[in-house]
């Protein structure tokens, strides 16, 4: 995310602020087109994170310019005026500006983590909260490896803060770059603004050249999300302020009717190729990456170069719309909750989905960060603490939010079987793999396996099986699952992930559930299933419904089934239940999963299909909560699944 409201209440002209709050602060002052033109940039984002505009995702690189242009504005100006940059101050502000309301958030995501995020799943977020507080977000992201267990998991709820970071590293980086500048220009008696201007120019086309080698198709996180290849928007559109100021030192910049109404129309332009960037370009494809970037770039340096020039004119008065402007006011807050409110304002949870889920969820963003604006940012910014006072709160808020997060992401990650275990499977009971350590005599053996599903399945079919009936053991193969047949996975977001690749090792653990506890009955469950992530077959992105894919699933799970039936076992599939992703084509896929399921049951003797989609579907129609994700059951969800399996599978009595 980047500073949404870089732009502080200075004036127009060059001015020095007053000392006990600040050192001199020099400005392009506030110009209301570029409030609205922010508010725009903050609107496509949350429909895009909300699945509504494929290119949305480029606010965030239009705020990139946004920033790039006033703070080095601000920088200049504060040279203009005193002869140097007060490197103390400029952060100080900074941290005055975006601390309180991140704090809030990380504090606030804490909770929500503490109360609607399974244990199991917490500590996955540690480091979340922790390259967040340290500015460092971008190259966590980049450098996490996601799990398959993580890729069917709750959506970091700070997934978003990535952007924040790499603002925050330009903050750091480029005061300190742009004194050195100024000092080398005043020894040479040549002119400052025009030498850092320069400098960031080449520095931003040499970024934007280097997203475009960094690109590589079906893995995108290098290029996306490390600080050099990123920052080539927020130096060019600091060489814009630069120039700006070089070639109109003495005068204001952007008074009324400065420049000609040639800016309205080129205004009109770049808005126009924005728009159609947003509309159109997509974030894994090599268009963005070589060359719509650039162009995205080129547009907004126009838009903004057109309103401060013309403050008069039609771009300008357009974007001074007062929505817009507002909407701009409170952006930071906005990208600071909508992603945490998406993520924790499931259907699941609401009971509603679009498009009545997404206003719910815009209209709780827009309380959030009005609270957030008027009753945190607001009056510190305006100076209800300085000094000492600021100081003390400020460590204090550092720490408890510290804690807070350290708290609610405590515990043990969610495990998985990787493997055959050694010794006996008798007696085995981890989140994974569970093997009852005896079985009454009579009972009927009943073996539960396939990917992630059964380690939330597992449990409370146990638990609600009558021991002296039915034996229940069951095994998840988190890693082994066969639905990544390439061991790579693409998340509905772009970002791709590797699995394992290890058929062998759910093989030879599956051998050994045959022979040593012996199933009278053999439950194949996927949980997997309709566009959570896209597989890798054969070169290419699949996904279920494509017939290589299909092929490839049913020749697995055949494989899988014969193993498990060696000894005479009935093998019994379930149908896969929908899912509760953005994909709009998801259900389309596990319709043609569970298509391919009856086939196959169709196909091999001893072998029937329960019709688990249909049970769960009923549910969720009746209102019932079945899901704790977009993929797994819940509690309460597994323990009405089990009831209905074990009188699927004749189980007269069930607790």
């Amino acid at each position: 995310m980047v500073s949404l409201d870089v732009a502080p209440e200075a004036p127009t002209t060059i001015t020095v602020a007053e000392p006990e709050r600040s050192e001199a602060r020099v400005g392009v002052g506030r110009i209301p087109g570029l409030d609205g033109l922010r508010g725009i940039a903050v609107a496509v984002v949350v429909l895009f994170h909300l699945g509504r505009l494929q290119g949305g995702f480029l606010g965030v690189d239009l705020f990139f310019v946004l920033s790039g242009f006033l703070i080095t504005s601000l920088l200049l100006g504060e040279v203009e005026s005193t002869g140097t940059v007060g490197l103390g101050g400029f952060w100080s502000r900074r941290a005055r500006r975006l601390l309180p309301a991140l704090f809030l958030v990380l504090i606030g995501v804490s909770f929500l983590l503490l109360r609607y995020t399974i244990q199991p799943q917490r500590a996955r977020f540690r480091g979340d909260v922790l390259a967040t507080l340290g500015y460092v977000a971008n190259w966590h992201r980049m450098g996490s490896h996601l799990s398959y267990w993580d890729m069917f998991s709750q959506p970091s709820p700070l997934d978003h803060m990535w952007s924040l970071a790499i603002e925050e590293q330009f903050y750091v980086v480029w005061p300190l770059l742009l004194v050195g500048v100024v000092a080398v220009a005043r020894r040479r008696g040549w002119g400052s603004a025009g030498l850092v201007g320069l400098v960031a120019g080449l520095l931003g086309a040499g970024s934007l050249a280097g997203l475009a080698w960094a690109f590589k198709p079906g893995d995108t996180n290098f290029a996306y999300f490390s600080t050099p290849t990123r920052l080539g928007p927020t130096l060019l559109g600091s060489a814009l302020a630069a120039f700006s100021l070089h070639s109109s030192r003495s005068a204001a910049l952007g008074s009324p009717g400065d420049g000609s109404r040639w800016w309205d129309v080129t205004g009109l332009v770049g808005l126009g190729v924005i728009g159609w960037l947003i509309v159109d370009v997509n974030g894994v494809a090599a268009t963005y990456y070589r060359g719509g970037l650039a162009l995205l770039t080129l547009a907004s340096l126009v838009v903004i170069r057109a309103v401060s020039r013309r403050r008069g004119g039609v771009v300008s008065w357009a974007l001074s719309f007062p929505p817009l402007r507002v909407l701009g006011l409170i952006s930071y807050g906005v990208y600071l909750w909508h992603w945490p409110v998406i993520v924790y304002a499931t259907p699941q949870r609401t009971g509603l989905s679009d498009p009545a889920l997404a206003v719910v969820r815009i209209g709780l963003t827009l309380v959030a960060a009005g609270i957030s604006y008027v009753v945190v940012e607001r009056p510190i910014r305006r100076g209800m603490l300085t000094g000492w006072g600021l100081r003390v709160v400020g460590a204090g808020a550092a720490t408890v939010t510290l804690v807070v997060g350290l708290v609610a992401t405590s515990g043990t990650p969610a495990q998985s079987v990787v493997g055959v275990p050694d010794g006996p499977l008798a007696g085995i009971d981890t989140p994974g793999l569970h093997v009852p350590s005896s079985v009454a005599p009579g009972a009927v053996r009943v073996l539960l396996v396939g990917d992630s599903g059964p380690q939330h399945l597992g449990p409370e079919l146990v638990g609600l099986a009558d021991p002296s009936r039915h034996a229940v053991a069951f095994a998840s193969e988190i890693d082994c699952t066969p639905t990544y047949p390439d061991g790579k996975a693409r998340l509905p977001d772009g970002q791709v992930v590797q699995t394992p690749v290890c058929p062998e090792q759910r093989r030879a653990l599956y051998s050994r559930l045959a022979q040593e506890f012996d199933p009278d009955v053999v439950v194949y469950y996927l949980a997997n299933a309709g566009g959570v992530g896209a597989p890798h077959l054969d070169g290419r992105w699949v996904h279920d419904c494509v017939p290589a894919y299909d092929a490839y699933m049913q020749r697995e799970m055949r494989r899988d089934a014969d193993l498990l039936a060696a000894d005479g076992a009935r093998v019994v599939f379930t149908t896969v239940p929908y899912i509760g992703v953005s994909d709009p084509r998801s259900a389309d896929q596990v319709d043609c999963r569970n298509s391919l399921v009856r086939s196959l049951a169709a196909s091999r003797a001893n072998t029937s299909v329960v019709d688990m989609h249909g049970f769960v579907l009923g549910k969720v129609r009746s209102g019932e909560k079945m899901f704790v994700d977009s993929v797994h059951l819940s509690p309460h969800g597994a323990q009405l699944v089990s009831q209905w399996l074990l009188h699927q599978l004749g189980a007269k009595d069930v607790k």
